[in-house]
């Protein structure tokens, strides 16, 4: 019978910056490039005739390593695509807490029955997925062997569908960890049996999941633009404790008006973020003419204590990256003696030293497009 793994691609921009990057390619984290080696070398002494994947960049960049260790090109299907999350789409799930209450407790208690506007329905990609799955069996061979690289929602499913269940029990079907692997054999007749399910085994602790859930209120922060003079005070008092933690001195005038300046440049250049609807921290971003067209500097990503060091400066950052590309501005930069919390982020993302400005680190926004062709 023909073997396909079906693997679900490496840690994206999405996952880190808790984001519903769902249809919308997000950058690859640091991890999930270390996440694609290991997978590489799973597969590294199993015979593979042919790679396949989605058209996201974040899957294509998982199925490369192993289309090169094994001297195959990586197909492109848009059948292994991911559910779409329709009006979702970018949104951070504590925004999409805040905004679509109802929407959001059924899509975490009953997600196959989505009622947000524009998304997928679970069992049409479920249908969708199997039949691009047997149609990947064919291509192969009775003897064949594939790795095809898709998303943690067509995933399940897709699981949920071949392993006959209804499916109002999808959420039984488990979410695989990035990089996991469900091995399916395929018979002539197109039956497909899944031999196991979601395995991630080949990555070390280090590299699995780093959040306990997918839309847990305790994890994901909302963040929005401030909105002056209304939140002045807030933004003020958490600036401050900024400044403290930084030992700089604190200037409520000026900065103020240094805020001010950057709303006139951006008017989503200064925001708050949120957590259990308490204020959790706060993000700052202007320009710096010294630098090329096109790039934008984050001055300050601050979250409060009790909260360091647990991923929420990330959602910071995925804030940022989201409010940057939709202005057509493709690099960001941040300071090379950022602190500590700043330093993760720039640690989880794949930042480098800035050519030329020796004082900052920078990273490109926007994906590169898929550069293969696009298959049924």
């Amino acid at each position: 019978m023909a073997k396909i793994y079906l693997v679900r691609h490496c840690e994206a921009e999405g996952n880190a910056s808790r984001r519903t990057q769902a249809r919308v390619d997000g950058l690859v984290t640091r991890k999930g490039y270390e996440q694609c080696q290991v997978l590489r070398r799973r597969f590294q002494n199993i015979h593979i005739d042919r790679v396949y994947s989605s058209d996201a960049f974040r899957s294509i960049a998982t199925a490369e390593p192993i289309a090169q260790e094994h001297h195959v090109p990586v197909r492109v299907k848009v059948s292994l695509r991911e559910v779409s999350t329709g009006v979702w789409e970018d949104m951070a799930w504590g925004n999409i807490a805040d905004e679509y209450p109802e929407a959001n407790r059924a899509w975490s208690e009953t997600p196959w029955a989505i009622i947000t506007p524009g998304a997928s329905n679970f069992q049409q990609v479920a249908e969708r997925t199997i039949y691009g799955l047997r149609q990947i069996a064919k291509e192969i061979g009775p003897q064949g062997t594939a790795v095809a690289v898709s998303h943690s929602c067509t995933i399940k499913a897709t699981l949920c569908a071949i392993l006959g269940r209804p499916m109002e029990e999808v959420k039984s079907c488990g979410h695989g960890d990035n990089t996991s692997v469900s091995l399916l054999e395929v018979d002539a007749a197109g039956n497909i049996t899944a031999m196991y399910t979601n395995d991630d085994s080949h990555l070390p602790d280090r590299l699995k999941r780093s959040w306990s859930g997918v839309a847990g209120a305790d994890i994901n922060m909302s963040v929005y633009p401030v909105k002056l003079p209304e939140q002045e005070q807030m933004l003020l008092h958490l600036a401050e404790k900024d400044a403290e933690q930084r030992g700089e001195a604190f200037d409520p005038k000026r900065f103020l008006e240094r805020v001010q300046a950057a709303l006139e440049w951006h008017p989503g250049s200064v925001a708050l973020s949120f957590l259990k609807g308490e204020p959790s921290g706060y993000i700052l971003m202007e320009q710096d003419s010294d630098l090329p067209e096109g790039y934008a500097v984050i001055r300050r990503m601050y979250v409060r204590p009790d909260l360091q060091g647990k991923g929420f400066c990330e959602q910071l950052f995925g804030y940022a990256s989201h409010a940057l590309r939709y202005r057509d501005l493709g690099y960001v930069a941040v300071a090379a003696d950022c602190t500590t919390e700043e330093q993760r982020v720039v640690d989880s993302f794949t930042f480098e030293k800035m050519k030329g400005h020796p004082e900052y680190m920078s990273l490109k926004l926007f994906c590169p497009p898929c550069p293969y062709p696009i298959l049924a």
